[in-house]
């Protein structure tokens, strides 16, 4: 564990607030958090894409919003539970990712592997790169009544092998990864064998922008 790490541990619980299993490890095994308390957030994530066609940034940035709203409630409700006692400041991350094709379009978990192959083709042929989108929401708690939110997101490129065998990405669909990640594609396993180049932070391709979130943490924990 480094010592800032240690420092920010011994002043701050650190809680994530999202159920990945990716996120958590980049805190844990990346940046060396060891306690990391685990909470889901109550939104649903089912904001209308409709309305983010000339916006899907905006699409984002606002679920990411409304998890951290609602995550904030619900600390609210358990501090007003425990009559204000708590042991700790808390610093919470709340993210959303998405990917984003070149026509603009939204693609989140494709949950069936129907979606996930037709997808993939379509990422495959496509001629631009696709944009991994993750927005971040930082909360730093205190009291119901003195927090503060930090939101930021990053942007990263990926170019697919457009010469890649069609076989190999039936292949990747039929082993029954990724169904669960934004655009059915984990990099970090064999699906990164379908790409080409990454443009950008590696890290926010699996879920939370390493760079940028160590900072948010730093500032949050330091800086006045």
């Amino acid at each position: 564990m480094s010592e800032i790490v240690r420092k920010v541990s011994d002043k701050f619980e650190v809680v994530l607030a999202s159920s990945s299993a990716r996120r958590y490890e980049i805190l844990h095994e990346v940046m060396g958090f060891n306690d990391i308390t685990l909470m889901k957030p109550s939104f649903e994530e089912n904001l209308d894409k409709r309305k983010y066609v000339n916006n899907p940034k905006g699409y984002v940035r606002d679920t990411s919003a409304e998890k951290a709203r609602g995550i904030r409630a619900d600390l609210a409700e358990s501090f007003n539970k425990s009559n204000g006692k708590q042991i700790k400041p808390k610093l919470v991350i709340c993210a959303d990712t998405v990917v984003i094709d070149p026509e603009n379009n939204i693609h989140e978990k494709p949950k069936k592997w129907e979606l996930q192959l037709e997808n993939l083709l379509k990422f495959r042929n496509a001629r631009e790169p696709l944009r991994v989108v993750t927005a971040v929401n930082l909360i730093k708690w205190i009291s119901p009544q003195d927090f503060t939110t930090t939101s930021y997101d990053d942007e990263t490129e990926i170019y697919f092998d457009n010469e890649l065998p069609v076989d190999i990405v039936h292949d990747y669909v039929q082993s029954g990864d990724a169904l669960e990640v934004a655009g059915g594609l984990k990099v970090q396993t064999f699906g990164g064998s379908m790409i080409q180049r990454i443009n950008g932070d590696f890290f926010n391709v699996v879920g939370l922008p390493l760079n940028r979130t160590f900072k948010a943490i730093y500032r949050a924990a330091f800086e006045a």
